[in-house]
């Protein structure tokens, strides 16, 4: 295992995402964070759902994940967001020190 994941969350739009965005990149709790449309297909409170959203990727350390995952139950607007953390089982020694410089230690 890597010291490095990926955070997935999705919101509604990028209206809504940019914010949480900025925050989590103020906080240094991510070095890079990227936004992809998609369509999300999913049962929620016993109805079917087919939903245009925003995928957003945040490139970090796992050491900081407790502390991102918490700030984004803090200030996401979802009721149940989706945090996950997908490790990073490799990436080049350039791209991994520039994200060990970007985020906290």
């Amino acid at each position: 295992m890597s010291e490095y994941g990926i955070v997935l969350t999705t919101f509604e739009n990028e209206h809504q995402a940019k914010p949480v965005i900025d925050e989590i990149l103020k906080c240094r709790l991510a070095a890079c964070v990227q936004e992809l449309n998609i369509k999300s297909h999913y049962t929620w409170k016993g109805e079917l759902y087919h939903e245009n959203e925003i995928l957003v990727l945040f490139k970090t350390k796992k050491e900081n994940y407790p502390e991102l995952e918490k700030k984004l139950l803090e200030i996401h607007p979802y009721e149940t967001p989706e945090i996950l953390l997908v490790d990073v089982e490799k990436g080049s020694a350039a791209y991994l020190a520039w994200i060990d410089a970007q985020t906290k230690k």
